[in-house]
């Protein structure tokens, strides 16, 4: 394979003007039934890519040739067993082989059209599938279709390995370009264990559910007692052997896990919760006006005048199809909802979250956005797919991505803790329980996709549009970030008594993860100009290579890591590095704005971290993380025109700590 491999690579880089037709053939080859298991193509591929990555030759040109060669190698078997038909059973290699072609048949009978998709990513019928599919009579516009987007998607997935270690080797020499793809190889084989390994278990919990339930099914009719619930629970399909229990049992557990929540939460008190808080600074410290603009226009899908109008259209629609059943099994996702949330809410009287300009006069738990959204979506999509027999994910994907998105922006834009997004996704899960055991006892036909789909779509863009018009300047400003309100303190006080010091530097999450061990009050150019006189510097910019180093692990203490710390959920507004004594070690230094000012000179104060950055695996051999020893030598030599003490002080750290700590800082001035 070697032999074959290596002088194709070299010819290739001697003549990259080739490149385009030579990686037409191979991918075209290597989708042509019988000839596609002779043609290396994965290894050749991945060697190709590597050219491409390293710019040998050019990258976009050499994708789409490699995805024009699969269309057309698919392309070409298909022909061949649509022209073929059943006589390919009798001819060779088939004909001593009749497996070979079994295969495949119980592939496509398995998945449809989708066979050709999926087929194209699974080695073992990967080029029997377009064969068998024109064999057994796909319709050609079908499998054209499906055809042309998995070799728009299979041409880079296979040619990305060899692409990753073509660029890495530009930047990077070739044993560490080496050691960052079998880092990166053995990370994604890890997750893919990972997920093989819940895909089984999963398997064997849903196969012991299933007969535990058609157990107590059994046991159930046969009960003089409890035979009642078999009734109420029966399913159209007689082939729900027991019907809809598994529904009740979910049921339950949706309905006692959000029960235990709220209870929890109301005793607790949502601000007290560490999940509550790690989320609540994580998204202020992500926030950007650009991304306000977007979450506000993705949490407007779920506002009460965008969705009931909606389902009140289709509501209106069902009754003039004559779809009474549906009609009304719609109009109670949209009453389920709503009434739930105002009841729940005025029970339970949470607070919402601080940090927003004009936070909702409602209260906070659940959230009404969220539930509303997941019910109704989640809602109308189970009746619209109940009736079809496939394509059913085609519907539940985009409704449950709607409920996904809507539940963070609401998170993202400080209207909501997580709490309050988990309630809501509980109690909707309840509601559509609900919903669906009631539907499901008679059989429903087939909705008109197209129709429902106009009248949903119409309804919700022509009230997502006229609100958007009217509230957008409103709602942009109610959900205003605001800041940690400024704190006005003596100079003497500071340098003196010890009072208002910030306690630590805080993680994305809100976590104290390093103490604060610098304090500069002063211009920031200022601080800035005399940091780089003494050799400070920027730092290496945070670029895919430098993300590739500290994954890998390869003299990553060079590199920053790839999330900026924060400070009263901001990132720095300075950041420096040097080398101190010509030492290999990198020296980083950190400013934030604090939320004080000196009040004789209205002279800003600005903390940070003075640290040495660590290889990106020192916390699996440190059990605890070392804080640097920082002085004025390791920070300036030259000190002129400064005055600095170092103190040691006692302070107490935040939530989740709660605990006292004795703290090194050096606090820094401009000299009278």
């Amino acid at each position: 394979m070697q032999d074959y491999v290596s002088p194709l690579l070299q010819w290739l880089n001697a003549n990259p003007e080739w490149a385009g037709l030579v990686t037409f053939l191979i991918s075209a080859a290597e989708s042509v039934a019988i000839i596609g298991t002779i043609v290396p193509g994965s290894i050749t591929m991945t060697a190709i890519g590597a050219l491409a990555g390293a710019g040998v030759i050019p990258l976009w040109q050499t994708l789409f040739w490699a995805t024009l060669g699969a269309i057309v190698g698919d392309g070409i078997s298909y022909w061949i067993g649509h022209y073929f038909n059943d006589r390919l059973r009798r001819i060779w290699p088939f004909k001593n082989n009749p497996s070979l072609l079994g295969k495949g048949e119980i592939f496509v009978h398995k998945y449809g059209v989708m066979s050709v998709f999926i087929g194209r990513f699974v080695g073992p019928v990967r080029a029997l599938v377009p064969l068998v599919a024109g064999m057994l009579g796909m319709k050609p516009l079908q499998f054209t279709v499906a055809n042309v987007t998995s070799a728009i998607g299979w041409a880079p997935a296979y040619m990305l390995p060899g692409i990753l270690l073509g660029a890495a080797s530009l930047e990077l020499p070739p044993d560490i370009a080496f050691h960052v793809m079998l880092v990166l190889l053995l990370l994604v084989l890890f997750a893919l264990l990972c997920l093989w390994i819940i895909y089984k278990l999963f398997q064997l919990v849903n196969k012991q559910t299933d007969q535990f339930l058609n157990h107590i099914w059994n046991a159930l009719k046969k009960s003089r007692h409890f035979h009642m619930a078999t009734v109420l629970l029966k399913h159209h399909d007689s082939k729900q052997h027991h019907g809809q229990l598994t529904l009740l049992f979910y049921f339950l557990l949706t309905s006692i896990l959000f029960l235990a929540l709220i209870t929890y939460v109301k005793i607790a008190g949502p601000q007290h919760l560490l999940v509550n808080e790690a989320v609540f600074h994580f998204f202020r410290g992500i926030r950007t006006d650009s991304l306000d603009n977007m979450m506000i226009g993705i949490t407007l899908l779920g506002q009460k005048e965008i969705v009931l109008p909606m389902v009140l259209a289709i509501f209106c629609w069902f009754l003039a199809t004559k779809r009474l059943r549906a009609a009304l099994h719609t109009l109670a996702l949209g009453i389920l909802a709503g009434g739930s949330v105002f009841v729940i809410k005025n029970l339970v009287q949470t607070t919402r979250p601080w940090g927003i300009f004009n936070s909702p006069e409602t209260f906070s738990m659940p959230s009404g956005h969220v539930t509303l959204a997941t019910t109704v979506y989640m809602g109308i999509a189970f009746i619209i797919a109940t009736p079809m027999v496939r394509f059913r994910k085609l519907i539940y994907i985009p409704a449950a991505l709607v409920t996904l998105v809507v539940g963070i922006s609401r998170l993202y834009l400080g209207a909501h803790w997580f709490t309050d997004v988990l309630a809501a996704w509980l109690l909707s899960a309840a509601l559509l329980i609900i919903v669906i055991l009631s539907f499901n006892r008679q059989y429903e036909k087939p909705i008109s996709l197209l129709s429902i789909t106009i009248v949903a779509f119409s309804t919700l863009f022509v009230c997502y549009a006229f609100y958007y018009e009217h509230h957008f300047a409103t709602l942009k400003i109610n959900y205003t970030q605001i800041n940690w309100p400024t704190i006005s303190i003596s100079q003497k006080d500071w340098w003196e008594a010890d009072k208002s010091l910030p306690a630590s530097r805080v993680s994305l999450f809100g976590f104290p993860s390093q103490n604060i061990n610098i304090q500069w009050a002063g211009n920031l150019e200022e601080i800035k100009e005399t940091l780089m006189k003494d050799g400070w510097k920027k730092p290496p910019a945070r670029d895919w290579i430098s993300t590739l180093h500290r994954v890998s692990g390869i003299e990553s203490a060079a590199y920053l890591p790839l999330v900026s710390p924060q400070y009263l959920d901001k990132k720095p507004v300075l950041i420096l590095a040097k080398h101190p004594n010509g030492a290999r070690k990198l020296l980083v230094i950190r400013l934030w704005e604090s939320n004080r000012i000196i009040q004789e000179t209205q002279t800003p104060l600005w903390v940070g971290t003075v640290d040495v950055v660590h290889r990106s695996y020192s916390w699996l051999f440190r059990k605890s993380r070392q804080e640097t020893d920082i002085n004025p030598d390791l920070l300036l030599q030259i000190k002129t025109g400064l005055i600095w003490q170092w103190k040691t002080v006692t302070v107490s750290l935040p939530v989740p700590a709660k605990k006292q700590i004795e703290q090194h800082i050096l606090l820094i001035k401009k000299n009278k």
